[in-house]
């Protein structure tokens, strides 16, 4: 049996999953279940854990993954060499990868992985999430070998949160700044989130070096969200040594946004509008799509600000458009939250609030905010 022909190829847009050359077609659920337990192969999944991370707000039964489950065995009979869905005894089910993969001859070549890491860090500076994924879905069949960074970091592009919960695979100190990252998402509370973030800040030899400055910039949105201006500002100051230093648009842009929404709470509009229009500026030379998406949402906020409502809703749609266009799902969970904060705070829009409020359930549901917001906390404050 070659390598090729225990590849599976999955088809979102169709339902579809091709190996050499056969196409299979499911219903949608079962193919985001299958898919699901493909991309966990070897870790067995209780039905409640499987409802909750494919079902979501839906609310079907137990018996109702006993019936996906039987329908893909079915489906899948002829593919038994390649992939098998094992029932666990007392836990539930497991899927299971079979066969060995042909070795990649281009890893040989230096020039080919080089290329490959510059095209990542490419989609990366853009903000392409989409791109990030679709590269690391089919780099089976593109012979790539994802740099391990990248292999952490587009689970967390894609919202496998919960992997960095779970996982033993990733060392604590590497996976420190992706779980205070995602509880600040998460927890509604941004004070429970700023007590992680000083309690890390604190001992610093806790975070690789790489995370250190990132979060030096990140906490200024914390001490904006609990009110604290004298504390935001003096880390603004600070922040734009980091800047200077790192010489990063990216980072640039992220500086520059906390700075606008300074401007916004503190109801300085001119100074509001002058750093939006440096940063339209900025994206014009580098239409990096994710930030692009974030500052469409803080020019909403603008026009929320300055009393024009209609504007503002189409901004802020627009915004929340091109973020789920960038496939970045922390970004997406960020900017409902932005919406969410600055309405709870002005109370400007009770339509567009409930309408918001909703979106963040169904996130929270897909996405298993409860259990992030109890587990995250535990681990983050053991001893280093």
């Amino acid at each position: 049996m070659s390598g090729e022909r225990t590849l599976l190829q999955f088809q979102p847009d169709a339902c579809t999953v091709s190996r050499g050359g056969e196409t299979i077609r499911l219903l949608p659920k079962e193919f985001a279940l299958f898919q699901f337990l493909y991309e966990h192969a070897g870790r067995p999944f209780s039905r409640a854990e499987l409802l909750d991370r494919v079902w979501g707000l839906e609310d079907p039964t137990d018996r109702t993954v006993d019936d996906h489950i039987y329908r893909l065995r079915k489906k899948l009979r002829g593919w038994r060499d390649a992939v098998t869905i094992d029932t666990v005894r007392g836990v539930g089910y497991r899927l299971t990868r079979k066969g060995a993969r042909l070795a990649n001859p281009l890893v040989s070549f230096p020039e080919f992985s080089q290329n490959v890491y510059r095209l990542l860090e490419l989609y990366h500076g853009m903000g392409m999430g989409a791109a990030l994924q679709t590269l690391s879905a089919h780099r089976d069949v593109l012979g790539i070998e994802l740099d391990p960074f990248y292999a952490v970091y587009i689970r967390f592009v894609r919202g496998d949160f919960a992997w960095f919960v779970e996982t033993s695979s990733l060392p604590f100190e590497e996976k420190l700044f992706y779980l205070l990252h995602i509880f600040s998402m998460v927890q509604k509370n941004p004070r429970e989130s700023l007590r992680l973030f000083e309690r890390v800040r604190s001992e610093p030899d806790r975070l690789p070096p790489r995370w250190r400055d990132e979060l030096e910039i990140n906490v200024i949105g914390l001490y904006l969200e609990t009110g604290q201006w004298d504390k935001a500002e003096r880390q603004m100051a600070k922040a734009e040594g980091i800047v200077a230093r790192l010489g990063s648009d990216s980072f640039t842009l992220l500086l520059r946004y906390t700075q606008i929404l300074y401007a916004l709470l503190r109801d300085r509009l001119t100074e509001a509008e002058q750093l939006i229009r440096r940063s339209e500026e900025q994206l014009s030379r580098i239409p990096m799509q994710r930030e692009l998406g974030s500052l469409t949402l803080l020019k909403g906020m603008y026009m929320y600000r300055r009393a024009e409502q209609q504007q503002a809703r189409q901004l802020v749609e627009e915004g929340m458009e091109v973020l789920r266009a960038s496939r970045f799902v922390p970004h997406v969970i960020y900017g409902v939250r932005l919406v969410l904060f600055f309405l709870d705070t002005f109370g400007w829009d009770a339509e567009w609030q409930h309408k918001y409020s909703t979106l963040w359930e169904e996130l929270a549901a897909e996405y298993r905010f409860d259990y992030l917001a109890r587990s995250i906390p535990a681990l983050v404050q053991r001893p280093f």
